[in-house]
């Protein structure tokens, strides 16, 4: 078996929360693993863990020691950093974009694209990303999946963000949509990611909040129709953040005391807050995030395409540089 000394394993479990986030998005319990969903996952995130990196162990040991030597000395593909894999993950990669075909459709593979048709900027992502996958431990399988869900038959929708809170550029060329539930642990951890994203990209990003609040999570919704009531006021984001902060201790009167503490107008706001028309747009986009498919929360869209990797910096930066070209 191929172990990398990696600095993010750890002795004990072998895996940190990190090493999951990027390593098994697509793996069994990818759909439940790092999200608030409508009902519980069936596998557990430690058994899963093991059984994906053993399964991609597993394939790749089949290899002859020819083959597993072939690749190594192979010279990187236009623009693409392998200076973090070793032998052994150099020789994967170089299997995986010799076999799988060029992201523009064309009649050769992925590592043709990028060598042979430099119009075909899709492919030079595709391959740039099938580098971070093989780091991270995919199986080859696993990679295909996340390139078809990636670029061959990305997940589109047109989100109607009229009216809704937003933070960022206003002219921007990207447009991240998040749909969220504020009691979900899931969604308050990706903030930060998000607030990074736009001070990264200040000319350019724009992120926009929808409300998907939960059924499990009973005071989901009452803190959505609060931060409606602070947004008509024009004060969602600096609101939205004091919930984050208590979203453990979510009561009305609790969520009235937020409304204090960033200088609303407190009779306004408790009349917004209680009004049928609050409760409405809630509702209304939840059912916009229910007619794409939604089941989970955090759900984000990256110019309407659903973003399907792991939800951090690295990853959501990547995304981010492929719309802009870059």
């Amino acid at each position: 078996m191929h172990v990398k000394n990696r600095g993010s394993l750890t002795a004990g479990s072998g895996l940190t929360l990190r090493w999951l986030a990027r390593g098994l998005v697509y793996g069994v319990w990818a759909t439940w693993a790092f999200a608030c969903t409508k009902q519980a996952p069936d596998v557990r995130p430690a058994q899963a863990a093991d059984e994906g990196i053993a399964r991609a162990h597993a394939a790749t040991e089949k290899s002859t020691p020819a083959e597993k030597s072939a690749g190594a000395a192979e010279a990187p593909p236009p623009g693409v950093d392998l200076a973090s894999l070793d032998d052994f993950e150099r020789k994967v990669f170089f299997r995986i974009v010799g076999k799988e075909p060029s992201a523009c459709g064309k009649g050769h593979s992925l590592i043709e694209s990028v060598r042979t048709d430099p119009g075909c900027r899709k492919s030079f992502y595709a391959t740039r990303y099938v580098a971070r996958l093989v780091e991270a431990g995919f199986t080859d399988s696993e990679i295909t999946q996340a390139l078809e869900k990636r670029y061959r038959k990305p997940e589109v929708v047109k989100v109607d963000t009229t009216g809704a809170p937003a933070k960022g550029a206003t002219n921007a060329r990207v447009t991240i949509v998040e749909f969220v539930d504020f009691e979900c642990p899931h969604c308050k951890r990706i903030q930060p990611v998000l607030r990074q994203i736009v001070d990264e990209f200040p000319a350019d990003v724009r992120v926009v909040m929808k409300h998907y609040p939960l059924g499990q999570h009973t005071n989901a919704r009452l803190a959505a129709s609060a931060s409606v009531a602070a947004h008509l006021q024009g004060k969602f984001w600096p609101y939205s953040e004091k919930v984050w902060e208590n979203s453990d201790f979510l009561t009305p009167a609790l969520l009235e005391t937020l409304a204090k503490d960033v200088g609303l107008d407190v009779a306004r706001w408790r009349k917004d807050f209680e009004s049928a028309e609050t409760m409405k747009k809630v509702e209304a986009d939840k059912a916009q995030g229910a007619g794409y498919g939604l089941r989970s929360t955090p759900t984000l869209y990256v110019n309407g395409k659903l973003f399907t990797d792991s939800r951090d910096i690295e990853s959501l930066r990547d995304w981010v540089t492929e719309e802009l070209g870059r």
